[in-house]
């Protein structure tokens, strides 16, 4: 059995002048050298790192971050926050709620997208750290006010990190508000479970069991309708490389994917497999469905933690959440969680096999 002390928690400080607090790090290791560095700037996954297979080299990092500690103030890639009030895309930054147009701020064009210009994930959170037999992790927390990007009511929002000896990393949320009101958290981390140091994603094999995803239109909002992915590029049912059929698209993948399931239970929803390594990541969730984006529009206009310029397809990200531009579809899941209700959602990410 593992011992409490087994498990350790580390804390830093990082100075950023483009930001009016610091940036405080609190890393989680576990017994097998799993490591997990967060972030109280947007409650984000800052690293992941596994031990290397060669006794010679550093240890592996999996999520892609910023060479420069500055790019995190601004962040334009969303690498590692939680984001929202409202994940994703909202058209034309507005929502009837009781009768009533909730116009909020826009920040892709006319649409709104992960929660606004200055939405939770450019926020600093406070955050408490915990140790429990087998586990460690750490608690954010963050106040969102009425109005806050446009949205109504008192929002008190908290999410929960726990890495265990099992080599799983769960993420818990939840919020409450004093309004009724849409909310829909996800993260937003770049997994590339090759290594960030060595390749791109696309001999990275990926599956997931959909059996339709979100039609979309040219702002990639999507239009209410549901497309059938047999016999497209879509089709991760059976696992297969992620470049498949990758360039048969326009841009590459930046799609909801909805998870075929009859409960709210926690259930697999995608599994990553790295071929070279033999590595894999599993990924549970609470969710309808998740956005799979492939990296497209990484630009090289910034450069990693390897130092080197941050190219397209270089990671991927699987974000569990409810349907996007649902406040505008009544065909869609509801997001909208009533005065006093809880908001809950829980993702897991396991490794294995490093």
């Amino acid at each position: 059995m593992t011992s409490l002390h087994s498990l350790t928690i580390a804390q830093k400080q990082i100075i950023n002048s483009a930001l009016d607090k610091p940036i405080k790090l609190v890393t989680l290791t576990n017994d097998n050298g799993l490591t997990v560095s967060l972030s109280n700037l947007g409650a984000s996954i800052w690293s992941v790192t596994v031990p290397s297979q060669h006794n010679n080299q550093a240890d592996k990092e999996l999520v892609l971050n910023y060479h420069n500690v500055a790019d995190w103030s601004s962040n334009p890639y969303y690498f590692g926050v939680t984001v929202g009030r409202v994940a994703n895309r909202i058209s034309h930054a507005c929502f009837a709620l009781n009768r009533k147009k909730i116009k909020l701020s826009a920040n892709e064009g006319d649409n709104q997208l992960h929660g606004g210009p200055e939405g939770i994930s450019k926020a600093i959170w406070s955050f408490e750290s915990f140790e429990k037999p087998n586990t460690v992790g750490v608690i954010y927390r963050y106040h969102s006010p009425d109005g806050d990007q446009g949205y109504p009511g008192n929002m008190d929002i908290e999410i929960t990190y726990s890495l265990n000896n099992s080599n799983e990393l769960t993420l818990s949320y939840q919020a409450i508000a004093d309004q009724t009101t849409p909310i829909n958290l996800t993260n937003h981390t770049y997994w590339n479970i090759a290594g960030t140091t060595s390749r791109d994603i696309l001999d990275l094999t990926l599956e997931l069991p959909a059996e339709h995803i979100l039609a979309l239109n040219e702002q990639q909002i999507p239009t209410g309708a549901l497309l059938p992915v047999t016999n497209t590029a879509f089709d991760f049912r059976h696992r297969k490389s992620i470049g498949k059929d990758i360039e048969t698209l326009a841009h590459g993948y930046d799609h909801y994917f909805i998870i075929d399931r009859k409960t709210r239970d926690l259930i697999k929803v995608a599994e990553l497999f790295d071929p070279k390594s033999g590595l894999t990541m599993e990924v549970l969730s609470t969710e309808k469905g998740l956005q799979l984006y492939s990296g497209n529009f990484l630009t090289n206009s910034h450069f990693g933690g390897d130092g080197k310029p941050l190219n397209k397809f270089k990671g991927l990200c699987i974000e569990t959440h409810g349907y996007p531009d649902a406040v505008n579809h009544a065909n869609f899941p509801s997001i909208i969680v009533e005065k006093g209700d809880i908001y809950r959602q829980t993702t897991l990410f396991k490794f294995s096999q490093f």
